[in-house]
């Protein structure tokens, strides 16, 4: 009997919305979601009079979400990458801003980074514990944006949705709060899945509302929801018939049925309505996101990847032109700069960085870049940097990679005074990696100056010292193959090991090969490596790129391999538009 009362009640309830909607003008495609959410809202609103009664306490709330904190490994412990601690830092000054206007004062709030680009969302537990993942962040323009955002999860606590969503799931399942354990850990998930249509459109209002207290731009929540509408727009999938979106209903909507939020349109529309209402000033101006800077170097990162150094060029210089001491935008500016062949734009960033703390690296591609923007002044230039960056502290001296690019940079003047001072140098540095290393660098120089039997010398000594180095191997393969020692390169390259430390460096042993086997004849091999090092690396297509680090033989037989690669790449395009046009 009770079976039958449900499912007239439900029919009854379809009925009625069936009514109300035909009333209505539709504005959104026909889609398996509002069924859903009836049908989710008609159940879980049937819960909340016996989760009302039963109202948990501000203090066991607080407890219970703790617990699942701790499950779930939210912590406040300093995360080591320096971008995640000013993430959270950041998330906590704006969320403890927003926080500060809720009604239950009872409940503190802390705020986390989910450190995930792929995840595009934000939840709250109860106990005010808020998450937001970084694929969310990365997508927002004002700070205004974040604390609307924040304000949404927020009132999902303080308006008691998330507490009320445990109660009723630990209902279900027919065991009390006292008994989280038998949940699993974590449960998170529960609170990731969403709430009502009725709980999501209150969070988006009173979020706001919480947002405009705090002293933000109502427009922040506005803009977040058009940017999500040019989202679904874009990359959301759409079935041709009602038949074909109820097909999907297993795989996507079921989904979207514990996940999603209502229709980004129908929550700016809703949020427009509230900012007319109450007389909001539209016209607030925004406020910088200041750890935007971030986010576009990660998406930088990504387009030096695709082969787009210019898209990546041009979001590093928005990153330092919102925070001109983000370092790792200038130095990343440097290293794009310089592998699109762009010596000079290279040592502007590189200045940049030095000012800011350098590493080994940033003094070799300073040195390296001064060397082919400026050679005649390339020595004072770099000695002007080192005076201009020499350590304040008394009794500190100029980092050891410093000194070696410099007597570097000398060897192209005068071998005899440089190695002197080299040696000297050598003699100061401590552990065989970092002997190694300066040796290696040392023999970048020797072979600048057409010096290729010293360089080798060099290099096998640095083997020696420390041979499991693959960088030291493979400048040696590059050193014996302009030699015209090619079996001895060949060598070379099979003792470097598969799992190489980086996929550039495993692009350099495939553009090795390739040059090699070039020499030896073995024409479709060459190609096939270097096409798998243009893949891996897209530096080894750029032209002014490999004069610059490499001998000018090197550099005339990867150009004709360039071409090859062009050749197959436009090829291989054309078949594509020829099967893209038939279908």
């Amino acid at each position: 009997m009770t079976k039958r009362w449900i499912a007239a009640f439900l029919l009854l309830a379809g009925c009625v919305a069936i009514f109300i909607l035909q009333r209505e003008k539709a504005v959104v495609p026909i889609t398996p979601r509002p069924l859903l959410y009836l049908l989710a809202d008609t159940q879980r609103e049937a819960e909340r009079i016996p989760l009302a009664i039963t109202r948990v306490s501000d203090g066991r709330e607080t407890e219970i979400g703790d617990q699942i904190a701790r499950e779930y490994g939210l912590t406040s412990t300093p995360s080591h990458d320096r971008d995640a601690r000013r993430i959270n830092a950041y998330l906590s000054t704006v969320g403890l801003r927003v926080a500060s206007h809720v009604r239950r004062k009872a409940i503190h709030y802390h705020f986390y980074l989910r450190d995930d680009p792929n995840f595009v969302n934000a939840f709250a537990l109860p106990g005010g514990h808020i998450v937001v993942g970084r694929g969310l962040l990365a997508i927002m323009g004002s700070e205004d944006e974040l604390a609307a955002v924040l304000g949404h999860e927020i009132v999902h606590v303080d308006n008691r949705h998330a507490i009320e969503r445990l109660q009723y799931q630990l209902a279900s399942r027919r065991v009390g709060l006292g008994n989280l354990y038998q949940f699993g850990a974590p449960a998170v998930e529960i609170f990731e899945a969403g709430y009502t249509k009725e709980q999501e459109f209150e969070a988006d209002r009173v979020g706001l509302e919480l947002a405009v207290a705090a002293g933000y731009s109502p427009m922040g929540g506005v803009n977040l929801m058009k940017r999500f509408e040019q989202l679904e727009s874009n990359y959301s999938e759409h079935a041709t018939t009602p038949i074909g979106e109820f097909a999907q209903v297993p795989f996507s909507a079921l989904a979207e049925y514990f996940r999603s939020h209502p229709p980004a349109a129908e929550r700016r529309e809703m949020l427009e309505r509230e900012i007319k209402v109450n007389d909001w000033n539209a016209a607030q101006r925004l406020r910088p996101f200041e750890i935007r800077p971030i986010f576009l170097s990660d998406a930088a990162a990504k387009l030096d990847s695709a082969d787009d150094f210019h898209g990546a060029i041009a979001d590093l210089k928005q990153a330092v032109e919102v925070d001109p001491h983000y370092t790792r935008a200038w130095r990343a500016l440097a290293q794009i700069s310089w592998r699109l062949g762009d010596a000079a734009g290279a040592v502007q960033a590189e200045s940049e960085v030095l000012q800011q703390g350098a590493t080994d690296d940033d003094w070799g591609l300073l040195a390296r870049a001064l060397a082919t923007s400026d050679p005649r002044k390339a020595v004072k230039r770099l000695e002007a940097f080192e005076v201009e960056n020499q350590p304040s502290t008394v009794g500190e001296s100029l980092p050891p990679a410093a000194v070696i690019e410099l007597d570097g940079l000398r060897f192209l003047q005068d071998e005899k005074h440089a190695l002197v001072d080299f040696q000297t140098t050598l003699s100061s540095l401590v552990g065989v990696a970092t002997k190694a290393s300066a040796l290696r660098e040392m023999a970048w120089w020797m072979c600048r100056a057409g010096k290729l039997t010293d360089a080798v010398r060099q290099l096998e000594e640095a083997l020696q010292i420390f041979p499991q180095s693959s960088r030291t191997t493979l400048q040696l393969v590059w050193v014996l193959t302009d030699l015209g020692r090619q079996a001895d390169a060949k060598e070379m390259l099979g003792r470097i090991a598969e799992d190489s430390p980086s996929r550039k460096t495993a692009a350099e042993d495939q553009a090795a090969r390739a040059v090699v086997e070039w020499r030896t004849e073995e024409r479709y091999d060459a190609r096939r490596d270097f096409e798998a090092a243009a893949k891996d690396d897209p530096a080894w297509m750029v032209p002014r790129w490999v004069q610059n680090n490499y001998s000018s033989t090197t550099a005339g037989i990867i150009a004709q391999l360039q071409t090859s690669e062009s050749q197959r790449r436009l090829k291989a395009l054309r078949q594509s538009l020829q099967v893209a046009t038939r279908h």
